[in-house]
């Protein structure tokens, strides 16, 4: 039978409310800011959390949003630089919650969560962190919450596992001259001295510094077995290995924290980072390791540094909460849904997450996460062992 016009408009008419219908679904829009280095030798950290926060968006958004009490919300990521300068990250945070309206942020540095955490706490703003200073998230804390086991937590079962592996013991402890690199410093000296190692030095080194011959030079003169770069970032580890090589060293480098192995091998060379080892967050096999990694370089025509799952996770459990806590105002309710509803919370690579206390490591604001142990070798990370 010939449809009629009449048939026809309604058809039309239908198909025009349906539509509009579908478009509201998009008229509420819930931001989420990203505060972190997105330029400089913390670039690599800040830019897999700006992009694992829009995956983890993308992700909610292809299923209709973010179901909150019945409505739906598309997300969207609102990241700054913050230059790993801790001005500049309470400039961004000031941004984000006076300009931008937001009340749920994902942070990256130990100097930006102290900076930020006396505010987050006022404002009611909720904060999620990767910084490893023990003191920048006070577990007392109703609104600041850490997404990653700290140093305290596994550096000791990384250093028990070089203990195993390897007969060097004479060790050097590099780190930058903040509040990150003096808690790294304490950590790294109370896991290696508790291990039987002999630490012969401690040097701290301002985080714009480039050329460390004189540092360096010192340093070897104390004849070393190990270096440890502990809080180092990925691109200023690759300039101490390569310039150390180039004086002479021989010894052993041990990265303890956010690797970023390819970092490392683009500065240092291949020749040059062989037989480094690292600390990971990533297993590299997982199937929700590799996804990241393929949109993170098509974007940024480079491999991800492996905390982009970290912050995947930390920005998902973020979603979760706001989800669970049913009012995407009220962050109030959405913390209280991070501490008693979220968790136990599957892991993109597939494991299990929970929170820190109840007997565990930990706080109990703090998200626990397994670590992998590699060794560079031709320029690659090979893992060779897990710890937790």
């Amino acid at each position: 039978m010939t449809p009629t016009r009449h048939h026809l408009l309604r058809v039309a008419a239908g198909a025009a409310i349906a539509l509009c219908m579908a478009g509201s679904a998009w008229s509420q829009t819930l931001k989420i800011g990203v505060i972190g280095p997105l330029t400089g030798g913390g670039a690599p950290w800040g830019n897999a959390a700006a992009e694992a926060a829009r995956l983890a968006a993308a992700d909610v958004n292809a299923k209709g949003g973010l179901d909150v009490a019945g409505k739906k919300y598309k997300v969207e990521i609102v990241a700054y630089d913050d230059q790993y300068k801790a001005a500049e990250s309470v400039a961004a945070y000031n941004r984000l919650t006076k300009q931008d309206g937001v009340k749920y942020t994902l942070g990256v540095t130990s100097p930006a969560a102290l900076a930020l955490a006396p505010q987050v706490e006022s404002d009611k703003v909720m904060h999620v962190t990767t910084a490893g200073a023990v003191k920048a998230v006070d577990p007392s804390s109703k609104y600041m919450f850490r997404m990653i086991s700290l140093l305290r937590d596994y550096v000791p079962s990384v250093v028990g596992w070089v203990k195993d592996n390897y007969k060097e013991r004479r060790v050097v402890i590099l780190n930058p001259n903040d509040d990150s690199g003096w808690a790294s410093t304490e950590i790294a000296k109370d896991a290696y001295g508790r291990h039987g190692f002999s630490i012969i030095g401690s040097e701290l080194y301002e985080r714009t510094q480039k050329d460390f011959q004189p540092l360096l030079t010192k340093v070897i003169a104390s004849k070393p077995e190990i270096i440890e770069l502990a809080s180092t970032a990925p691109a200023t580890a690759g300039l101490i290995v390569r310039q150390a090589r180039e004086l002479g060293y021989k010894g052993l480098f041990v990265k303890n924290s956010g690797a970023a192995v390819q970092e490392i091998v683009a500065t240092a060379g291949a020749a040059g980072a062989e037989g480094v080892i690292s600390l990971h967050f990533a297993d590299p096999g997982s199937d929700g390791y590799k996804r990241l990694a393929t949109e993170f370089k098509k974007k940024y025509n480079q491999m991800p540094d492996d905390l982009i799952v970290v912050y995947y996770d930390g920005a998902a459990a973020l979603l979760q909460a706001i989800a669970k806590g049913g009012d995407v105002n009220d962050t109030t309710k959405a913390s209280a849904a991070f501490f008693g509803k979220v968790f136990p919370m599957k892991s993109i690579q597939g494991g299990e997450l929970s929170l820190g206390g109840k007997g565990k490591p930990g706080d109990e604001n703090q998200i626990l996460t397994v670590s992998y142990i590699s060794v560079i070798k031709n320029g690659n990370a090979v893992m060779v062992g897990s710890v937790k």
